[in-house]
């Protein structure tokens, strides 16, 4: 899959996610859009009332009813693709969430594929759904596979010592039809095991037609570099916003 196909299907995603036109992301300029419910959206565990895109210069914001006001009157005109993340402005957007019984869940970087890797020196074993299911039960494991009844664990890797122990596993979730987030577990520091796991995944996504993405906290940095080195940049960047419990 080429850079320019891999974009296509990432803006049919977000078009469909942030309920604008693919056309939209042809241009710079800030849109705010009302949040529909589309059943070809990415899946994720609790509603967002007020999601917020940086892709590609852009900024795109869609937000509920209630909040679609604020959203076009002040953040359309005073908020930025470059700088929508910063400490400042996220400050004032969960204040703003605050009076609707609202606030930010998570304010992450996502990694998009960019660059072609050598294989792994290690051998990696493709893990099927029946082998998924098997971990279920393994405390360790908390960002490979998700085990949510909202979506789906599809595809596994992992690298395995010379007794069958796990050094490392990757896994990728349905996160939609078009685009699979992966997400890694290692358990051996500086042999490099996570990044080859992904680099794994990352290939196999790729070559089902998907387009494979990583997230992760802005300053988890070990997370970064494993995303890099297995031939990653980053993306995007979101927000997502929760309802608060009563």
């Amino acid at each position: 899959m080429t850079i320019e196909e891999q974009r296509r299907i990432v803006e049919e995603q977000f078009a469909i996610d942030y309920n604008c036109t693919v056309e939209d992301f042809q241009n710079a300029d800030t849109i705010v859009t009302l949040k529909t419910n589309n059943a070809e959206a990415r899946k994720f565990e609790q509603d967002s009332p007020l999601s917020i895109l940086s892709y590609r210069g852009k900024l795109v914001i869609t937000a509920s009813e209630e909040l679609l006001p604020w959203c076009q009157e002040v953040l359309k005109k005073h908020l930025s693709a470059e700088w929508c993340m910063d400490a400042g402005s996220l400050i004032r957007i969960d204040k703003k969430l605050n009076e609707f019984n609202c606030e930010i869940d998570q304010a992450h970087l996502f990694f998009l594929p960019k660059y072609d890797q050598e294989d792994s020196r290690y051998e990696i074993h493709m893990m099927s759904k029946e082998e998924i299911a098997e971990l279920e039960d393994d405390e360790r494991i908390d960002e490979a596979f998700l085990y949510e009844d909202y979506i789906e664990d599809v595809l596994g890797a992992k690298i395995v010592d010379e007794h069958n122990q796990i050094l490392a596993v990757a896994g990728a979730t349905n996160n939609s039809n078009r685009m699979w987030e992966m997400g890694v577990n290692s358990f051996v520091d500086g042999k490099g095991y996570g990044q080859s796991t992904i680099l794994a995944l990352k290939n196999e996504i790729l070559k089902l037609g998907k387009v494979p993405f990583y997230g992760t906290a802005m300053s988890h940095l070990a997370s970064q570099s494993v995303a890099m080195k297995a031939g990653m940049t980053v993306g995007f960047t979101e927000l997502r916003s929760v309802r608060r419990e009563r």
